[in-house]
């Protein structure tokens, strides 16, 4: 193994950022312009706050003069070889990780990491751990000034820097107070200034866990703890799985996010990391970095103890209550479910908006933006109040995504449909209270196109109906309201009846006439059949011409209502011309394709039975 100490601190092939952004990205911000000589340029700061490395040949240092004033004289340090300046590399994006490194640390030992991006983290860490930014006995402050003016300036007991950047129209600030150190010299008072966090990562920790990772390989995946953290969080499987490997890439914008390796090692498929990227991003870099900074153990070792991911779980647990809250957690089928929906915000905080419509905290940089200092009773930022109809708009849409997918696709008991009555609570709520931010929900309500069908169901009793029959719990546990067996027996019997079908076949041909996605997945979770069961009542229906079997595409099953079939784009259902008015569904001026589809005009036991009407008084079988 070798020396870590005189190891290199990069691959000599990393030459631009796209390398150190999948490396680093989603704790690290990764700018334009990083490379290689990024990291000898933290190094080189750090030489100059602790004194020992000169200034380039034509760099200047700013002091305190006898008079009190400032004035800036020619460096007398012997010149850098080199001949570069000491300034903030990157727009001084690295300074914020000082104290948090513990998420890259949990990346470079995590399984889930590619090796390339492995050694790109252990040489920062390794990096790191040669400067005084891992050294607990420096102090270190980040801020902005009012000037437009880029210094360094140091003197007996600290160094400050100024880094003016035109295009963003700010000027960063940073000083590091030396050991003993009171006060930074500096030529104006900072604006915004703040402690940088001190937490795990000392250069021996540091150093200790890059031998480790380099002697033992990345540790052992533990499965069952990322259940666990899920469970004492809120987050989503696959959300926590990511927390635990070290959050790999989330926030970057490197393609791909995770490949075969990693997606492997955290055991879910690509749109469940996908929608899992975008829960954690919400975050953004500073979030992460604090929620991951203090979670690895203090002796690294026990990393790769039984039971040593586990206990980095139940840290993360801790930082997470304490950074957002606890959330509900929806179960897992629901939230997998909820993917499908493909609302404008991430699976998971759709479900929080239905397990807890009121308190539903969402991270602060999560689009909707809020107005400062507006949090609900948990001090958590919340969805609610916005500043534009585009902040209110991702909201709308998920909720009104969800109404119907609640009631009509999830099971009686399941904790986000018993919420969906609220949530429409919460919103007429919302809408009523008569200030801004009710005019720009109102705004995103009344503009959906094509037309005011989520107004309409607000207001005609559509939502009154929906909600009562969840609220009067007239469902079984368990039981889908998709089934006409569980929500209408005495129609399945009419039917089975009048066509001399078994109640299997009455069943599927009621959800055949009227179900916006009766595919073959879907009718055997919603009846609990198997195949060989679905077999035999789809044989009964075609053996009485009720249906015909085709192939077509999108749709999912091979038995359809005969007639002209309307064609659609993901991710509006295909579906029999003659439902589509039935439903509430829009076909387009040829009539052969969905133009727009969203919301179910009435309770599904009345649809049923009106869809039953409609075929018995066209004195025929055939839709």
């Amino acid at each position: 193994m070798n020396d870590i100490d005189t190891a290199p601190s990069l691959p000599p092939h990393i030459r631009d950022g796209r390398a150190l952004g999948g490396a680093l990205g989603g704790l690290v911000h990764v700018p334009h312009g990083w490379n290689s000589r990024t990291f000898e340029d933290i190094e080189r700061i750090g030489g100059y706050v602790e004194g020992g490395r000169a200034l380039g040949p034509d760099e200047q240092e700013v002091h305190l003069s006898p008079e009190g004033n400032w004035e800036e004289i020619k460096a007398s340090w012997a010149p850098d070889p080199s001949g570069r300046k000491v300034r903030l590399p990157g727009s001084g994006t690295w300074t914020e990780a000082i104290g948090r490194v513990g998420g890259l640390a949990l990346r470079a030992a995590s399984p889930a990491t590619r090796p390339e991006r492995r050694g790109v983290v252990l040489g920062f860490l390794e990096m790191w751990a040669r400067t005084p930014f891992a050294d607990p006995a420096y102090r270190f402050r980040v801020g902005r000034l009012a000037g437009k003016v880029s210094f360094n300036a140091r003197d007996n007991q600290g160094v400050s820097f100024g880094l003016h950047l035109p295009g963003a129209r700010r000027t960063l600030y940073f000083e590091a107070l030396l050991p003993g150190g009171e006060a930074a010299p500096r030529p104006e008072e900072p604006l915004h200034v703040m402690d940088c966090h001190r937490g795990w990562g000392t250069p021996g920790q540091l150093r200790r866990l890059v031998e480790l990772v380099r002697e033992r390989g990345p540790v052992a995946w533990d499965a069952e703890a990322v259940v666990a953290l899920s469970e004492a969080t809120g987050l989503s499987r696959p959300a926590a799985a990511l927390a635990l490997a070290g959050n790999p890439g989330a926030g970057s914008w490197h393609e791909p996010f995770l490949d075969q390796h990693e997606r492997t090692v955290l055991g879910f498929k690509q749109g469940e990391l996908n929608s899992a990227h975008d829960e954690l991003g919400m975050l953004g870099d500073d979030g992460r970095l604090a929620l991951l900074a203090d979670v690895m153990p203090e002796d690294p070792a026990d990393l790769w103890e039984p039971g040593g991911p586990a206990r980095v779980a139940e840290r993360i647990a801790a930082a997470w209550a304490q950074q957002q809250g606890a959330r509900p957690t929806p179960p897992w089928s629901t939230w997998q479910a909820a993917l499908g929906l493909e609302a404008r915000m991430p699976a998971a905080h759709l479900c929080h908006l239905f397990l807890d419509p009121a308190g539903s905290g969402l991270p602060p940089g999560f689009r909707p933006r809020v107005r400062p200092g507006t949090l609900d009773r948990t001090g958590r930022r919340t969805p609610w109040d916005v500043t534009s109809h585009y902040e209110a708009d991702p909201v709308v849409d998920a909720v009104f995504a969800g109404l119907s997918w609640a009631y009509a696709d999830l099971p009686a008991g399941d904790p986000v449909r018993e919420g969906m009555p609220e949530v429409v609570r919460h919103l007429r709520r919302v809408l009523a209270a008569g200030d801004a931010s009710a005019g720009f929900f109102q705004e995103s309500v009344e503009r959906h196109s094509p037309g005011p069908r989520r107004q309409d169901l607000l207001t005609d009793g559509t939502c009154d109906r929906v909600t009562a029959r969840i609220a009067a719990g007239d469902l079984p546990p368990g039981r889908y309201e998709s089934d006409p067996r569980a929500c209408a027996p005495d129609l399945v019997a009419d039917v089975a009846a009048t066509l001399g079908l078994s109640e299997d076949a009455a069943t599927l041909y009621l959800q055949l006439l009227l179900l916006p996605v009766p595919s073959d997945r879907n009718v055997r979770r919603w009846n609990a059949w198997g195949p060989a069961r679905h077999k035999a009542a789809a044989a009964e229906l075609v053996a009485r011409a009720l249906v015909v079997e085709d192939r077509r595409a999108r749709a999912g099953r091979t038995l359809f209502l005969p007639g002209p079939w309307a064609h659609a784009k993901k991710p509006l259902p295909p579906m029999e011309t003659w439902k589509a008015p039935l439903i509430g569904a829009r076909l387009d001026f040829s009539g052969d394709g969905v133009r727009h589809f969203e919301l179910l005009p009435d309770t599904l036991p009345a649809l049923f039975a009106e869809a039953w009407r409609l075929v018995r008084e066209a004195q025929g079988s055939k839709a």
